[in-house]
């Protein structure tokens, strides 16, 4: 663990910003369930099953992990980088297709445009202009795509057992078949590679403009 004072200050500060975005995830999810147990409409097994909150609930360990590791080391390890790389992609495609294909006319509370629009926006945002992480290997493409494909697997077979769907675009029986569900998981997945590709590629990138520096 390095010494404080050993930490340049804007890794400091970007660590609390950090620490800050997580923080609010929190306050957004806290007000949520608030609601929902309030009012008796809370069911715990349809709220943790949505993609969404999962990936939001787990950008909640990601920026207080960034945090952390901003006060505690000069530089964040490979093993972070490429998990914060993967869910920098996950909010980016969660964020796209959820304003995209399932927000409603009155989804405009502070929960869903914390989650579905801030956190997107300022995770992308980071892995712009951050530029002193460890170089990522591009395996990390098919470890990011591991996650929403397993869901995926896990959702179809549990729906057939319940009925119920989280989504529209997984649901086989609304309508658009085993066919069209295979076309939007294929499409979803070639969205998820590619955004995953994408923070692979900038950080490279940034590691060719350090070294030609």
């Amino acid at each position: 663990m390095s010494s404080l004072s050993s930490i340049p200050w804007t890794r400091r500060l970007r660590g609390v910003a950090d620490i800050l975005a997580g923080l609010t995830v929190i306050t957004g999810f806290t007000l949520l369930l608030a609601g929902q147990v309030g009012e008796g409409s809370f069911e715990p097994f349809f709220h943790f099953s949505y993609l969404t909150n999962q990936t939001s609930y787990s950008n909640i360990v990601v920026l207080l992990a960034g945090g952390f590791l901003a006060f505690t080391k000069p530089q964040d390890t490979l093993a972070y980088a490429t998990v914060r790389a993967i869910f920098v992609a996950y909010a980016a495609v969660v964020g796209i297709v959820y304003n995209a294909l399932l927000r409603e006319p009155d989804h405009f509370g502070f929960h869903n445009e914390v989650t579905h629009v801030a956190i997107p926006i300022y995770l992308v945002l980071d892995w712009l202009i951050r530029n002193n992480r460890p170089r990522i290997g591009w395996n990390t493409i098919w470890i990011g795509l591991s996650y929403p494909l397993v869901w995926v697997g896990v959702t179809l077979i549990r729906g057939e057992v319940t009925g119920w769907y989280p989504y529209f675009f997984v649901n086989p029986h609304d309508g658009l078949g085993w066919g069209g569900v295979l076309a939007f998981v294929l499409a979803i997945a070639v969205f998820f590679a590619g955004f995953i590709a994408g923070m692979v590629a900038l950080n490279h990138l940034q590691h060719r403009r350090i070294s030609k520096s």
